[in-house]
């Protein structure tokens, strides 16, 4: 039995459609499949939760982006007996190119349909020792009110998996602003969804706050001042296919660092062209790191984003590895 998760709004709200598409080759091949759409009262979390906890097999197969991915992982019980297929209907794609997957979506389905673990890869976790500024997974809003056990104080850390990256500053208060613009909506269903995070990223490389950060890597801490932001990488493009990450790839049970710190603000604009291909790190004011533990304490809170999704800001946060964690069909 294979369970196909649909996001109906991936795709700029085209991921119904995209489903109807597809469906036919799952027809074709008899196999036995159930369908679950996801909506704000069904979210992808709870639909995983929900057919992962029985603690018998489970063969996922999910319609959608990065940010559905996201809530995938997070939603998985029991990864020991969840297989994964995934096909890709997003903006972004950076999963697909970081993983190296075929773009043709028949490829990808009949690699599915024979039900076999091609590849097992690791999962990022963050730990968030402090949080602040809640917002809603769904509607990207603020939680009213935050509740102090939200806060963190007096309770366990909470934590959050991700595939792609986690990072604190630049790039995640351009995912926030991006997410709760008024204009995503609309571009989306022009199809132009990235001009608004092409737009905000260069608004918030002006307006970003450049704060001191110590940073450790495996126990060995650096201050580096005045930083713009970090992220901490398992695949090595994000943001739409910047590939901020030459060498991360998703199998090796390490974690990849970049960053850029006491760099004057408009030479920003001249590096961040070359990260599409990954000769940016010729060029002063950048760092990098790789280890299998990585922590972050800014000066001040500061969003922090998983995968692209944001939900709250945080001044000390731990990212480490579950090696080995993801079995996908693909």
């Amino acid at each position: 039995m294979f369970h196909v998760i649909v996001n109906p709004s991936s795709s700029s709200g085209r991921g119904k459609s995209r489903w109807d598409k597809i469906e036919s080759r799952f027809k074709q091949s008899g196999v036995s499949y159930k369908v679950h759409y996801s909506s704000p009262t069904n979210p992808i979390e709870k639909i995983c939760e929900k057919l992962t906890g029985t603690g018998e097999e489970c063969n996922l197969v999910v319609l959608g982006g990065d940010g559905t991915m996201n809530a995938v992982v997070n939603g998985i019980r029991d990864f020991e007996h969840t297989k994964v297929g995934f096909i890709q209907i997003g903006s972004g794609n950076d999963l697909m190119k970081g993983l190296g997957f075929d773009k043709k979506v028949d490829v990808l389905t009949d690699s599915i349909l024979k039900g076999e673990v091609k590849r097992v890869c690791d999962i990022g976790r963050v730990t968030f020792y402090n949080r602040s500024s809640l917002l809603d997974p769904f509607t990207h809003k603020p939680v009213v009110p935050v509740r102090e056990e939200d806060r963190g104080a007096g309770t366990a850390p909470a934590t959050r998996l991700f595939n792609i990256s986690a990072g604190i500053g630049f790039d995640a208060a351009v995912c926030e602003r991006a997410d709760s613009s008024a204009f995503k909506t609309v571009l989306n269903k022009l199809r132009m969804g990235k001009l608004i995070y092409i737009a905000e990223a260069i608004h918030m490389i002006l307006a970003s706050p450049m704060v001191d950060m110590r940073i450790t890597c495996d126990g060995e801490e650096t201050l580096r001042p005045k930083t713009l932001f970090a992220v901490v990488m398992n695949t090595c493009y994000e943001g739409g296919g910047f590939k901020f990450c030459p060498d991360a790839v998703s199998d090796d049970g390490i974690l990849d660092l970049f960053g850029a710190n006491d760099l004057h603000r408009m030479n920003f604009f001249r590096i961040f062209p070359t990260a599409y291909d990954g000769s940016h790190l010729r060029f002063k004011g950048l760092f990098t790191g790789r280890g299998k533990s990585i922590t972050i304490k800014s000066a001040v809170p500061l969003w922090i984003h998983t995968d692209g999704e944001v939900l709250c800001k945080s001044s000390h946060i731990t990212v480490d590895l579950c090696p080995h964690k993801l079995q996908l069909m693909v």
